[in-house]
This record gives C-alpha cells, structure tokens and sequence, in this order.
C-alpha cells in the first residue's frame, strides 16, 4: 500500500468516527467517567469463554445482523458500541435473559447494529463485527469481545487481540475478521450501523427499540437489570 492509501485509509477512519456528529457528546462522556477502566469485562484478556457463552446463542437461527425467526410478530432493535462499557454490561447482564425469554420462545427477533463513535478501537470493531455477521456469527463474536473488551481508546483491538476473539468462535473465518478490522470501510455495515442510528434519533449506547407493525418504539426501562428490560419490553410489547 503507498503512502498516499495509507493516509486515505486513516482520513476514512477518521470520517467514520465523525458521523456520529455532536448528538453523541454527551453519550461519550458518560461512557468515558462509567464504571471502572476497564468496563465490565468479566474474563481476564485472552481468556477462554465460560461454556455458557456460547450456550447463549446455541440453536438459535442467525442471518446477518438478525438473531431469531425471520417472521417473529416483533423485532427488538440494539445499538451499541462494542468499546462501549455500558454496551457490555448489558450483553453480559441483560442480553442473555432476553434471548432466553423473548427470542427462543419466538416472541420477538433481535436486530444488533453496531456503531463507532469511540473512537478507532471502535471503528475496527465495528468492521471485524460485520465480518462475523457476513458467516452468521456475529452474536457470539460480539459477546466474547465484550467479555475481554480493554480500556476505552487504547488501542487494544489490534491484530492480536481480534484474532484471539475470533479464535474463541467455533466455525468463524478468523482472517476474514482480522482483515475487515483492517479495512473497515470495506465492510459497509459499518457506515450503514452509523446512519441507521442517526436516521431513527438514536443518541447514545446501548439504546434498545421495538419494532412491530411497522412502528419504532424505544424501550426505557427503569434501571439496569434484566428485569427493569423484560418489563419495559412487556410494556412495549402489549400497547402494540
């Protein structure tokens, strides 16, 4: 690659991360001062996963950013950020308690698009995601990222770090991932995952919506918990 496409590949990057403009400031700032360093990842980096991991997500149909029924009567829609902290505490909190309760029992399917405001940990992430979502995998491969997510703009979604993530998912292609965090910009779920979130108002990570009957309604639960989420989805569910 020359100069000159190096530096057009870093000005991409840059223009990524630009679009998710000022309505997002606040969003980053909350997200930098939450919680620890660290975020809440619950597995030392390099760790292998807890069998349940994969459990999570086991039989259940996947097609591209869809996890679930194509034709459930509701679709419950995620915005996040996979350097986003608060993005992992729900993953590993709350999600597994949705998929168990909403998605298996057919109730609703799960749309995940992903965002990179961040910054560049961000922006590769969000193309290696779009790699794994390409062979149907990108549930598993986002979980065990946030279950080893580092601290916020540290450069520490490299090469190795991506590999040892994609590694810890049975059946995905690990250099396909490793070259789209490369070259995220060749994955246009990237910039399609900025814009979507920008086209439904979406200011901040994670947001979480309900779709039915052609209808877009934000869940708000009342707090943190998985149960705080299954009553807020209830709710959505029934005035619909």
């Amino acid at each position: 690659m020359t100069t000159l496409s190096r530096v057009s590949r870093v000005l991409q990057l840059v223009l990524v991360t630009l679009l998710a403009g000022v309505v997002v400031v606040g969003a980053i700032v909350l997200s930098s001062n939450g919680g620890d360093e660290t975020g809440t990842a619950t597995n030392e980096p390099g760790s292998p996963p807890a069998e349940d991991v994969l459990a999570i997500y086991d039989g259940i149909p996947q097609k591209n950013l869809r996890l679930g029924k194509a034709d459930a009567p509701a679709t419950l829609v995620e915005i996040a950020d996979l350097q986003c902290p608060f993005c992992a505490q729900y993953s590993i909190e709350v999600l597994p308690t949705i998929v168990q309760d909403y998605v298996r029992t057919d109730r609703v399917n799960y749309e995940l698009h992903f965002r990179s405001f961040l910054g560049r940990d961000s922006v590769r992430a969000a193309g290696a995601a779009a790699a794994a979502a390409k062979q149907n995998l990108m549930y598993q491969f986002a979980d065990i990222f946030y279950r080893n997510q580092g601290p916020e703009n540290s450069d520490y979604a490299d090469d190795a770090f991506m590999r040892m993530v994609a590694e810890q998912v049975p059946g995905l292609d690990v250099d396909a991932v490793v070259a789209a965090a490369d070259d995220p910009l060749a994955q246009p779920a990237v910039e399609r995952g900025e814009m979507f979130a920008r086209e439904i108002g979406s200011t901040s990570t994670p947001d979480l919506y309900l779709r039915k009957d052609g209808q877009l309604t934000k869940i708000e639960p009342p707090g943190a918990t998985a149960a705080d989420y299954s009553a807020a989805i209830d709710a959505a569910l029934g005035a619909k």
